[in-house]
């Protein structure tokens, strides 16, 4: 029986491209922040919203490699690797970058899909000393951290961007 597994996944597609009960879902947001924004930030030496799916994207890879029991997958902490430096200069970069999300996203849902039960969730991820489940729900509560600087990215730049035309009213 897989019932937890089945929840987790339940949980990791509400809260990518679902209907959380806080609001809007990772995918739901984005499509609302326009290309011309993506690589934009609202504060000198932070990030923009295009280098946080960068991240986002980093750490969903991370977790379908650690789920295929990859001992040596490691992400250095605020390195390159963690927070690669990404430019959008045109729609159909914003949309690739998108779709590698979604890729990435896809991965994790695609291994979980062959896991026949509950048992996998208790073991130690390789290399690490906490178990899948607790890998799982930490890239449930990482998406939604990012989220809300997603959301704040946008209304910030929103505001900045009414006049120029970006943003449709």
């Amino acid at each position: 029986m897989k019932k937890r597994i089945n929840e987790l996944i339940r949980l990791l597609s509400e809260t990518f491209e679902g209907e959380p009960w806080y609001g809007q879902s990772v995918m739901r947001k984005l499509e609302n922040v326009p290309y011309k924004i993506g690589y934009k930030t609202c504060v000198p030496d932070s990030h923009s919203v295009a280098e946080i799916l960068g991240h986002l994207i980093a750490w969903k890879n991370y977790v379908a490699r650690k789920l295929n029991k990859d001992e040596n997958c490691q992400i250095v902490i605020d390195s390159n690797q963690d927070w690669p430096s990404i430019e959008i200069k045109s729609r159909d970069e914003w949309e690739n970058l998108k779709r590698e999300l979604v890729a990435a996203q896809s991965e994790i849902y695609n291994f979980l899909d062959k896991i026949e039960n509950d048992n996998f969730l208790d073991e130690k991820v390789k290399g690490k000393n906490y178990t899948y489940e607790y890998l799982l729900r930490g890239v449930i509560h990482h998406d939604i951290y990012h989220l809300g600087q997603i959301g704040l990215i946008e209304s910030q730049l929103k505001r900045k961007e009414q006049e120029s035309g970006v943003f449709k009213a």
